[in-house]
C-alpha cells in the first residue's frame, strides 16, 4: 500500500493520502510523537514545516526514526518503512524527500548526495523525545494493523478527488459517466457500512 504514514493516513505515517493515523501520538517514546510534534521540542517552536502542517511533521518523524538505523536516501528510508510495517506502507519517495529538506532545513540532518545523515541536535531531539530505533519499529510493527482501513480510506480520497475534478471541469459526457458511477458506488459503500454495523452487532 502506498501513502497512509507518510500524508494523510496515519490520522496520516495524516488527512489524505500519505505518513499520517491513529496518531504518531501519544506512546511513541517516553514524550509521546503525535500533537506538538517536533513543535514545542528544542529548537522547534511553532511546528515543523510549512504551517506546522501535521502530516509534514508526521513524515519528518517517521524519516528521522528511520535515520536511527543509519545514514539512507529518500528511496532507503521508504524502504525501510515498508519492511518496519511488513509491506502495510510504502510512503511515496517524494514525500521521503520533502521530509529529508525539511529535517536538514532545521538542522536535523546532512545531506550529501541526497544520503542523510542524522546530526547531534537531530539525535539528540530524538533522544529527548525517548525515540530509539528500537520504539520506532515497534511503533510502525503495530501500525501496520491498520493496513486495510488505511487502503480503505486512501482509495475513498482518491475516488472522491476524480469525481470533484470531473464535476468541475469535465465534459458532459464525462458527467454523465459520472453520475452513474456515483450511484453504483454510493449503493455499494451503503451495502457495506450495513454489513459492517451488522458484523460488529453479532460481535
Amino acid at each position: 500500500m502506498s501513502g497512509g504514514f507518510f500524508g494523510g493516513g496515519f490520522g496520516g505515517f495524516g488527512g489524505g493520502p500519505g505518513f499520517g493515523g491513529p496518531g504518531f501520538g501519544d506512546g511513541w517514546g517516553e514524550k509521546g510523537w503525535g500533537h506538538g510534534g517536533f513543535g514545542g521540542g528544542p529548537g522547534f517552536k511553532g511546528g515543523f514545516g510549512p504551517g506546522g502542517r501535521p502530516f509534514l511533521k508526521r513524515a519528518a518523524f517517521v524519516t528521522a526514526a528511520m535515520l536511527l538505523d543509519g545514514p539512507a536516501d529518500a528511496a532507503q528510508v521508504v524502504q525501510r518503512v515498508s519492511d518496519a510495517t511488513e509491506g502495510a506502507f510504502t510512503p511515496p519517495q517524494d514525500l521521503a524527500e520533502l521530509a529529508i529538506g525539511l529535517l536538514a532545513g532545521r538542522g536535523m540532518v546532512k545531506v550529501d548526495n541526497g544520503v542523510a545523515t542524522l546530526t547531534e541536535l537531530g539525535q539528540n531531539v530524538l533522544a529527548w523525545r525517548g525515540v530509539s530505533s528500537e520504539t520506532a519499529h515497534a511503533f510502525l510493527g503495530r501500525a501496520a494493523k491498520f493496513g486495510d482501513a488505511f487502503k480503505i480510506r486512501r482509495t475513498l480520497f482518491e475516488l472522491a478527488g476524480l469525481a470533484r475534478t470531473i464535476t468541475w471541469t469535465g465534459t458532459d459526457e464525462q458527467k454523465e459517466r459520472l453520475a452513474e458511477t456515483r450511484t453504483k458506488v454510493l449503493e455499494a459503500l451503503t451495502d457495506a457500512k450495513k454489513e459492517l454495523h451488522r458484523v460488529l452487532g453479532s460481535a
